[in-house]
């Protein structure tokens, strides 16, 4: 089989992955959405139903904190993914990283990384510690806690969504619109690098924040050496010409 019938089966098959998940998701956010307002549409039936769930030890109470923590851990996972598939493509476009499956990867993390940050915002509904609605979450810069922070992780979310998808839409758009696109990716890196250390209340811990300056740092390292190989020569050098050889072929497939 060539590698041009293999890769849009594969690409499929990660595609659907992150449906899956975020298919999970959704349905377990419902159910804890009826669990909570039970009491409302049914008298005496959501509270049974949090009393026997409480019993079996999952923390849906009104007041508890389980929101709070599902949605700093799915922020933070989030983001490593996102670092992950930018750090991948930069990688891709050097000779460390190259492939089918590489490119199938490269293809995988963003959507998963976009299926986390979704679930990490509609966790946050759950919560009433600050008490998010939807609107708030929705509209960049109009939330009650920390409002330009917090919209930038919105905006992060919405371009981040936009360039998963692109990946679908490459051939209908262009490969030279595609590529211009697809730099917007460090906008969204620099987006939610902001947002978790301005507006995460994990940043302030010591782990945390050295994670978010890895990460960072890594991916400016990466990017640096990328640049300095493609100007190896009067016109981006041998290598830099056999790197974009490389990237437009993976890109016509």
């Amino acid at each position: 089989m060539s590698a041009r019938t293999m890769q849009p089966t594969l690409g499929t098959t990660l595609f659907y992955a992150g449906l899956g998940v975020a298919a999970g998701a959704v349905v377990g956010l419902l159910g804890m959405g009826l669990v909570r307002t039970g009491p409302a549409l049914v008298p005496g039936l959501g509270a049974g139903a949090a009393n026997q769930l409480q019993i079996m030890g999952l923390p849906l109470a009104p007041d508890t904190q389980a929101y709070w923590y599902m949605a700093r851990a799915g922020g933070i996972v989030a983001y490593l993914l996102l670092w992950l598939g930018s750090l991948w493509g930069v990688l891709m476009s050097t000779k460390l990283a190259k492939g089918l499956y590489a490119f199938g990867l490269h293809e995988f993390l963003p959507i998963l990384a976009m299926v986390f940050a979704t679930l990490h915002a509609l966790v946050l509904l759950g919560d009433h510690y600050i008490g998010f609605d939807l609107l708030q979450l929705a509209v960049p810069f109009t939330a009650s806690y920390r409002p330009m922070w917090t919209g930038m992780g919105t905006l992060a979310l919405y371009l981040g969504t936009a360039l998963a998808a692109s990946f679908y839409v490459r051939r209908l758009i262009g490969r030279r619109t595609w590529r211009l696109l697809h730099y917007a990716t460090y906008g969204v890196f620099a987006l939610a690098l902001a947002h978790g250390l301005m507006a995460g209340t994990d940043s302030t811990l010591p782990l945390v924040r050295w994670m978010y300056i890895a990460t960072g740092a890594s991916l400016l390292f990466v990017t640096l050496v990328r640049i300095f190989s493609l100007s190896g020569g009067p016109s981006g050098g041998p290598s830099g010409k056999r790197i974009a050889v490389r990237e437009n072929r993976s890109l016509a497939r």
